[in-house]
């Protein structure tokens, strides 16, 4: 498949993709060659372990599942750290407070040249990450 003029190949995919698409919310073009975060595995199995009503766990445990099978996390390495700290500390002398866990997940793509793809405004916050509203 051919990609879009101005919009990447590969691409980390937010937490917040498997959540539009496990609720039905519409998406945007998703990159050919995706990735996540192994911060994204953690997120959705927090949402699993947090759902109260049977039939949002289970939903959540399939796009868990899903996501599981397609694809292998991209891990919080040393590379990674170092970038999350320096992303960290430059949206705060901004007067930015991007959330920890969304801070993880652009470092992770930053520290891999990859743009974010997403739903979540927060990382708009986070300087120095290529962001791709889906």
């Amino acid at each position: 498949m051919a990609t879009p003029v101005g919009r990447p190949a590969t691409g980390l995919l937010d937490t917040s993709v498997f959540i539009a698409t496990e609720t039905g919310r519409p998406l945007g073009d998703l990159p050919d060659t995706p990735a996540v975060s192994v911060v994204t595995v953690a997120e959705l199995q927090l949402g699993v372990l947090m759902a109260d009503d049977l039939g949002v766990r289970a939903a959540r445990s399939r796009t868990l599942r899903r996501l599981e099978e397609l694809f292998a996390p991209l891990s919080i390495d040393r590379s990674v750290a170092g970038v999350f700290a320096e992303l960290a500390a430059e949206a705060r002398r901004l007067g930015r407070r991007p959330g920890i866990l969304d801070a993880l997940i652009a470092a992770t793509a930053v520290a891999h040249g990859l743009p974010v793809y997403t739903q979540d405004d927060d990382f708009f916050r986070i300087p120095r990450v290529h962001v791709v509203r889906v």
